[in-house]
């Protein structure tokens, strides 16, 4: 009975001497559970200075210590004051800084930009948002499709949206006009 009671007296000091402290509880659960899990989702991204951007997702997971949003196919659409569609487009996934916007889209994306009828096609880009830039990424092949029936595919591409400029450091296939 004696030898009992100490293997349970000294369980009890084990399992107190390795359990978290407060504060490092609640930084063990902000990194691997979510504060906020949204399904079947709408959230309009409106930052004041720019028309909002509604987004329609299957999954939103927020987490607010590490200012990071994973979504799960997603849709996005921006219209201007006059109810005009500015960039539409979607991805299977998206992994999204909270603080600056930024962006790391995979899976089968699409995004087109209006009125000029731009339309990109990748699997993983990177978008830099206080720039309104999108980066491919390493030997990704991204394929660029304008002026109705013009399609440039490459590696390397930077497509910085507001002054519609797209640069390509390897054409695999069409030909880029100026």
């Amino acid at each position: 009975m004696r030898k009992r009671l100490l293997g349970m007296v000294l369980a009890s000091f084990l399992f107190l001497s390795c359990s978290l402290s407060p504060e490092q509880e609640v930084m063990a659960r902000s990194f691997t559970l979510p504060d906020l899990t949204l399904r079947n989702a709408t959230y309009v991204l409106d930052r004041g200075n720019e028309p909002p951007i509604s987004v329609i997702a299957d999954e939103i997971d927020l987490y607010d210590q590490t200012h990071k949003a994973i979504i799960r196919g997603l849709h996005f659409s921006q219209t201007d004051e006059e109810g005009n569609l500015i960039i539409s487009g979607h991805a299977d996934y998206a992994e999204v800084d909270t603080e600056y916007y930024d962006a790391e889209l995979s899976g089968s994306i699409s995004l087109e930009k209006y009125p000029e009828h731009l339309l990109i096609e990748a699997e993983a880009l990177s978008w830099i948002g206080d720039d309104e830039t999108l980066l491919s990424k390493g030997d990704t092949p991204v394929t660029l499709l304008y002026e109705d029936n013009k399609k440039v595919q490459g590696t390397g591409m930077t497509a910085t949206l507001a002054s519609f400029s797209v640069t390509f450091k390897t054409v695999l296939e069409g030909v880029i006009s100026q």
